[in-house]
């Protein structure tokens, strides 16, 4: 025991000596090149000499022990490890500067970087309207898509990821959720799919058809899997997929069914020779919920994020 104690300590040591050695004034410098690709556009954003900037990027240089950023035709052009520091310490300067201006936050003016993890049927229904928002009215705020974690309330805590948006059935005292809409379970078949007769499906057709799973976590079952066992009936999984948009090209062109939220499926009528049809036995509608954790709650700039993806969904 001592000996683990022993050797987080030195370990914590190391890291404050590290930061020490860091002079946090740089990272700003850092960022806006990175962004502006240009010793003089860095300048005027920061007011700062063109001089002072190139002698911070020199200190910037000796402090890495890297380029950080080479010149090209375009202006200049960040290593991978530039890359990697302004996606590692982006979000944590963010943080520092809000902290500092007393907490206030100007969406038009502010720069952070929200890791959301959802389905790829989540990001679909939801990120684009959101970007739109964002590119509109927030331009230096970022979105990471991340994928679902094996333990969302673990994954929230730990700042793996700000925000989740999914089915979350946990009651935590420290997480909080939010409904973004309900959906319903449909069907998704080829156009000219023999089982399905104008336009619906038996439930005996349904259990002689074989089946596309969505598992995002790799895990076997599904609510609809469980509501047949009760039943006594089971369904045959012939293709199991870790995300929703591979299935409707695979259902296309075979006699697969694909089960899943309508909206998403809907989305596929006109791309691809397929149809939507109602499942043949009622299923409970799911309640889509944006998840997060304490640690960010009364964030200003989560707090604006949250609701703008709130108010994108509200006519959901």
């Amino acid at each position: 025991m001592h000996a683990v104690q022993g050797s987080r300590t030195l370990a914590l040591m190391a890291r404050s000596k590290r930061l020490r050695e860091i002079d946090l004034n740089l990272l700003p410098v850092l960022r806006s090149l990175f962004e502006t690709h240009s010793v003089a556009r860095t300048a005027a954003a920061l007011s700062l000499s063109p001089s002072a900037v190139s002698h911070a990027l020199a200190r910037l240089r000796a402090t890495f022990d890297d380029e950080l950023f080479v010149r090209a035709p375009s202006g200049l052009v960040p290593t991978r490890r530039a890359t990697g520091l302004v996606d590692d310490l982006g979000a944590a300067l963010a943080t520092i500067e809000r902290a500092l201006g007393g907490g206030g936050f100007d969406p038009r003016t502010a720069t952070a970087s929200f890791r959301v993890a959802t389905t790829d049927f989540g990001a679909r229904l939801v990120i684009p309207q959101l970007l739109a928002v964002l590119d509109e009215q927030a331009p230096g705020l970022q979105i990471q898509i991340k994928p679902l974690p094996a333990d969302a309330e673990d994954a929230l805590a730990s700042g793996e990821v700000d925000l989740m948006i999914g089915v979350y059935m946990g009651s935590s005292s420290t997480i909080f959720r939010r409904p973004l809409f309900s959906e319903h379970t449909a069907v998704l078949a080829r156009r000219e799919h023999p089982r399905i007769k104008r336009g619906k499906l038996s439930l005996d057709d349904y259990l002689e058809c074989s089946h596309i799973l969505i598992a995002p976590r790799g895990r076997q079952g599904s609510r609809i899997d469980s509501l047949l066992a009760e039943q006594g009936r089971t369904r045959r999984i012939a293709l199991t997929v870790p995300d929703f948009l591979l299935g409707p090209y695979v259902v296309a062109e075979t006699t697969l069914l694909l089960s899943a939220g309508q909206r998403l499926l809907r989305s596929f009528i006109g791309q691809l020779p397929v149809q939507v049809v109602a499942l043949p036995f009622d299923l409970p509608a799911f309640d889509v919920h944006m998840v997060w954790h304490a640690r960010v709650h009364d964030d200003p700039a989560f707090i604006w994020f949250r609701d703008q993806l709130a108010a994108v969904h509200a006519p959901l």
